[in-house]
């Protein structure tokens, strides 16, 4: 924007310079008209200079937007984060919005890819790419957003544990379950994205989400006692019938949890907050879709139709144990596909 208003400007100088010349020398012509220089003459001389300007002024333009946004759209390190978390740019620094939504809080924007200013309150635009103007405050308006900075930034949205790189598959997932309180830490530096989730992990992260309604102790399984950390969890999911016992009136809350039990515990959690469950989708497309039990061939039908199960590799793995990166990224595929219901 900036270069093409510089270019017009010397154009426009450059071609009344020009005409002054020439109308100062020939005054006694009476072959050459004022209204033709002024006229036809400028029309044909302008786009000539402009262009030869712009050609000049691209090297040094192009060097200065790379030195004021630190690269080009797209070097950026992909950041995510949910409802509420901030995005500090300081002057100079460079965003792409790419995924949820985002509003300038305080400073100013300028959408480069419009030319225009984006001030307090306005709602940025996805795939837009923004310069900050001054010292500018962009405030995640969305339970996911994702977004590309350079330059000098910081953000709220970056996760304080050293075992999730901000480029690792699962980094996205890891700050949706964080931002919505449905996972902690398995210490104020780690996650722990490759440790089997067990059974009370799963009864308790769902419980959150939820809503962590009240819980009025029952023996409902003989081997969950009352004021352990797991016990809310469990005593609610069997209430609500999420969960079931083995059959012996036990619950095993520190068995791993398979893919194939996740995926009936998400649809019988669907069915318990009033979701469609109808979907299906056909398990003969992974060669071992004959490993699955029975009892889970309905739910992973419908988990693999509405997105949440995924294979790898042609395989489903039903009876593979799920760690806490897997579930993480699960349940962000769940709650994408609640918001549609």
């Amino acid at each position: 924007m900036k270069k093409r208003l510089l270019a017009g400007g010397l154009a426009l100088i450059l071609s009344l310079g020009c005409i002054s010349m020439v109308s100062a020398g020939i005054q006694g012509d009476s072959l050459v008209s004022l209204s033709y220089l002024t006229g036809p003459y400028r029309n044909g001389l302008t786009p000539i200079i402009q262009k030869r300007v712009e050609k000049a002024a691209k090297p040094i333009y192009d060097t200065a937007v790379a030195k004021v946004t630190g690269g080009s759209a797209g070097s950026g390190q992909s950041t995510a984060g949910g409802l509420n978390d901030k995005v500090t740019l300081n002057l100079g620094a460079s965003l792409v919005w790419t995924a949820g939504s985002g509003q300038v809080s305080d400073g100013t924007l300028v959408d480069v890819s419009t030319g225009s200013e984006v001030g307090i309150g306005r709602e940025l635009t996805v795939s837009h790419r923004y310069l900050a103007a001054a010292r500018t405050v962009v405030t995640v308006t969305s339970k996911n957003a994702q977004w590309m900075a350079e330059g000098t930034w910081s953000s709220t949205a970056i996760l304080p544990f050293t075992d999730v790189p901000v480029n690792s598959w699962y980094y996205g997932a890891v700050r949706h379950v964080v931002a919505q309180n449905l996972f902690n830490g398995t210490s104020a530096t780690q996650f722990s994205p490759l440790m089997s989730m067990d059974r009370r992990m799963m009864t308790t992260v769902l419980h959150r989400m939820a809503g962590s309604p009240p819980v009025e102790y029952s023996p409902i399984f003989s081997d969950v006692p009352d004021d352990q950390w797991y016990t809310d969890g469990i005593v609610w999911a069997g209430q609500a019938g999420v969960v079931s016992g083995t059959g012996d009136g036990t619950f095993l809350p520190a068995l791993n949890v398979a893919r194939q039990q996740i995926a009936v515990i998400l649809y019988q959690y669907a069915k318990y907050a009033g979701y469609d469950t109808s979907a299906a989708d056909n398990l003969s497309q992974f060669t071992d879709s004959a490993s699955a039990a029975f009892w889970a061939k309905d739910a992973m039908s419908w988990a693999v139709a509405v997105g949440i199960l995924q294979g790898s590799g042609g395989r489903v793995m039903p009876e593979k144990s799920a760690t806490r990166a897997e579930v993480a990224t699960m349940l962000q595929r769940f709650q994408s596909w609640a918001e549609t219901q």
